[in-house]
């Protein structure tokens, strides 16, 4: 015991996570995705809803809000495998915050196509390593054994965040205009690296953090780059994590344009119903349904991770049906409770499915990379999708429809990923059995 308490308290040597230090890091990581929540993903379905009031061309709408997608998507991987290699975890996380700051300040500066396109793309990459960073000091500091919990409880006040951000943004676009929802967007960011400040470097186990071997010998350094990853070629081979990246791009492809769709329909055919606060009304509905659900999800002893992806899966054709068949306002209020309950828990499952799937791999912000690359394929490519049905014509029933068929497709895809996992609960092959929750 001596010899164990010893390699915890050397110098550089990551701290217990049930030590009262540690705790306060895993804490002061929480609020951080509290106030992040404004800034991770920039100006969000804000900006469709100003470029639709500022009668930017419809396809123009569609290919800017890509652009930040695509650019995502691409970054997302390499993001990734920096963030396994890298200590400078809490540098990365600083620096992608005050890019998408910049980079919304431009979006909002301008009409230019060639201005608005570059500052999602900014964007895009910025949220891909804030996205990788966060997954990292996520697992650095709570572990695998912690994983499920802190996840939901990072998730849980990321979404109670938003609600204080949307309601602060569209309060200010609404009686300021829409430039002022910058200055909730700085303030949150300001919050932000207020408690990055708070994450003790000495707590954060690299190695842990990249999905390493938490009993190897590389564990003592607490040097990421030490750690002997699972070669490149198993890792690519790896079918059910393929099939599960390919579930959230699917369910993204149906998911991401609802709620920006259902707001320009407003901005479109009633001029007069406010769509910028109702696109804030809609965030905070949705987020008020999340935070529950994130906690729901990672304390469920009940059910396993699959059975949340199916649920989340099947929500999404019910909030296309009713986002078609209701034309008002009001609609924005079950089709974003059903938003809540289906991206609330993919939200939770899908970092919690990626580590199961290569525990022990030392890829894992690798893996998760990967599977957040195909998602922002489909998350990228379901406003062009969208708006492209919509057309000069307002086809925006036949647009909600077309994306709840495509959600429905994510379900033969999720069950093939199980099967190839080897076992109902999608565990890797040499594990018999689920990590128990947190």
């Amino acid at each position: 015991m001596a010899t164990t308490t010893a390699a915890r308290t050397a110098p550089g040597t990551p701290a217990d996570p049930s030590l009262p230090a540690a705790r306060a890091s895993l804490s002061a990581l929480a609020w951080m995705a509290f106030f992040m929540a404004d800034v991770r993903d920039g100006l969000g379905p804000f900006l469709a809803t100003h470029l639709q009031t500022q009668r930017i061309d419809q396809t123009m709408i569609g290919l800017v809000l890509s652009a930040g997608g695509l650019a995502a998507m691409a970054a997302t991987p390499i993001a990734g495998a920096f963030a396994d290699r890298s200590r400078a975890k809490r540098a990365l996380v600083a620096v992608a915050a005050l890019v998408v700051l910049i980079a919304s300040a431009l979006a909002f500066s301008t009409r230019s196509p060639g201005v608005l396109i570059l500052s999602q793309v900014l964007t895009g990459v910025a949220g891909a390593v804030l996205a990788a960073a966060l997954a990292a000091l996520t697992l650095g500091l709570a572990r695998s054994s912690g994983l499920r919990h802190q996840t939901g409880r990072n998730e849980a006040f990321s979404h109670a965040g938003n609600i204080v951000s949307a309601l602060g943004a569209a309060a200010f676009a609404h009686w300021l205009g829409a430039p002022w929802m910058l200055v909730v967007m700085t303030a949150m960011a300001v919050g932000a690296w207020a408690c990055l400040l708070r994450i003790r470097p000495g707590d954060i186990d690299h190695v842990a953090a990249r999905g390493g071997d938490a009993d190897s010998a590389a564990t003592a350094s607490n040097d990421p780059r030490s750690v002997a990853p699972e070669g490149l070629r198993a890792f690519l081979g790896q079918r059910a994590l393929w099939c599960f990246g390919l579930t959230c791009a699917l369910f993204h492809l149906g998911n991401a344009a609802m709620l920006p769709l259902l707001n320009q329909r407003l901005a479109a055919t009633v001029p007069d119903s406010s769509p910028l606060l109702w696109t804030g009304i809609a965030i905070v509905v949705a987020q008020l349904t999340m935070v529950p659900v994130a906690l729901w999800v990672s304390r469920s002893r009940k059910w396993d991770l699959q059975v949340f992806v199916y649920i989340a899966i099947l929500a999404l054709p019910v909030r296309g049906v009713i986002a078609w068949a209701i034309a008002d306002s009001w609609a924005n209020i079950p089709v974003q409770v059903l938003d809540g309950i289906a991206a609330g828990a993919m939200g939770v499952v899908t970092p919690l499915m990626v580590e199961r799937y290569v525990r022990g791999s030392g890829r894992y912000n690798t893996a998760l990379g990967l599977v957040m690359t195909m998602q922002g394929m489909g998350a990228a490519l379901s406003p062009a999708v969208a708006n492209t049905v919509v057309g000069s014509g307002g086809h925006f029933g036949l647009a909600f429809g077309v994306l709840a068929g495509c959600a429905l497709l994510a379900l033969p895809v999720f069950w093939a990923a199980q099967r190839s996992a080897g076992n109902p609960h999608g565990t890797p092959a040499g594990q018999t059995t689920p990590a128990a929750p947190a």
